[in-house]
């Protein structure tokens, strides 16, 4: 019976890592000096909170004044199991800090993602334009920020690479202006303002250049948006935007989408265009329907067969024996 107790609790020591003071206004009183060590037997799952009750109460000390440390501070609602605990380890015990009463300044980064989308609006001190497609619409832009924030830019405009390089334009055909801005204010700022406001088709097009550009971080904001506005008509588009441009995300939130509404879905004229569009689409979604699709026991065929006897049976049967064959000789 003592050896089953003994088992289910543990014996350690708890040393004051400082004097331990019961502080007045007229004047402190040194209740435990420090080093002072006290003896405890608790049960390995009993909470650490009643250590923490007894140990103040019986010190004469405010409990909430105090902290315990193991390997780490100790939780009120953990227990010597759980931080492993063994025999004759010790924990400490000191007066808790003092909060500060002075609020910690707040770091905002608002202010800075609003100044660098500022700077891209304004082209002040810009060194290079952005030209797109037909509509005559530019961008200037910063060598540097494009430099460090996308590798496309970085080998395109560095020093006599190529033409960009020394005519400090940048033209962009088969997009939009205002997903090309899309596309600059991320590099700027590292987000897209209103991208959840942005329509299938928009959303693919700046999936496009985010891929084109190599904006691994645009395409994974672009995947996410576009997640959510999956539906029974832009499914197909979405599939076949995510296998051109290595989006498995979006590709894969297609998929289960699909499995799902398969029936309405291969009713669309529209759908079915769009996947032959793209043959490895296809392929995939016989794959998902496949993994999907209940397995069904084939029944066994029943063969109609005769065993060896049998058939040398019937065999014999129906040939002549020996002498029947010999008087049919000499009649």
């Amino acid at each position: 019976m003592n050896r089953n107790i003994r088992s289910e609790t543990v014996e350690f020591i708890v040393r004051a890592a400082e004097d331990l003071v019961l502080a007045g206004k007229e004047r402190n009183i040194v209740r435990v000096p420090a080093n002072n060590l006290y003896s405890c037997l608790m049960q390995k799952t009993q909470r650490f909170s009643s250590l923490f009750r007894h140990y103040s109460k019986h010190h004469g000390l405010p409990r909430d004044s105090l902290e315990f440390i193991f390997t780490d501070q100790l939780d009120p609602d953990g227990s010597p199991e759980s931080v492993f605990l063994q025999k004759n380890d010790i924990i400490l015990v000191r007066h808790r800090p003092p909060t500060s009463s002075i609020a910690r300044p707040l770091v905002n980064d608002d202010e800075y993602f609003s100044r660098m989308k500022e700077l891209l609006a304004s082209g002040e001190n810009s060194d290079v334009v952005i030209e797109v497609g037909t509509e005559g619409a530019s961008f200037p832009a910063h060598r540097s920020i494009l430099s460090a924030r996308c590798e496309f830019f970085r080998a395109m405009l560095r020093p006599g690479a190529m033409k960009e390089s020394t005519a400090g334009v940048v033209r962009i055909t088969n997009h939009s202006a205002e997903m090309v801005s899309k596309m600059l204010e991320f590099i700027y700022t590292n987000r897209v303002s209103d991208l959840h406001k942005l329509g299938h088709q928009q959303l693919i097009e700046l999936l496009t250049l985010a891929e084109q550009y190599l904006l691994v971080s645009l395409r994974c904001a672009c995947e996410a948006a576009a997640q959510e506005l999956v539906n029974l008509q832009n499914i197909g588009k979405f599939l076949v935007a995510a296998e051109n441009h290595n989006a498995n995300y979006l590709k894969e939130s297609c998929l289960q989408f699909f499995v799902e509404y398969r029936h309405e879905i291969l009713q669309d004229d529209a759908f079915r265009e769009e996947v032959e569009s793209c043959p490895s689409i296809a392929f995939q979604l016989l794959k998902v329907l496949a993994q999907k699709m209940p397995v069904v026991p084939v029944a066994p065929v029943a063969v109609c067969s005769t065993t060896s006897t049998e058939s040398s049976k019937r065999r014999r049967l129906c040939m002549p024996s020996d002498e029947e064959e010999v008087s049919r000789e000499w009649t």
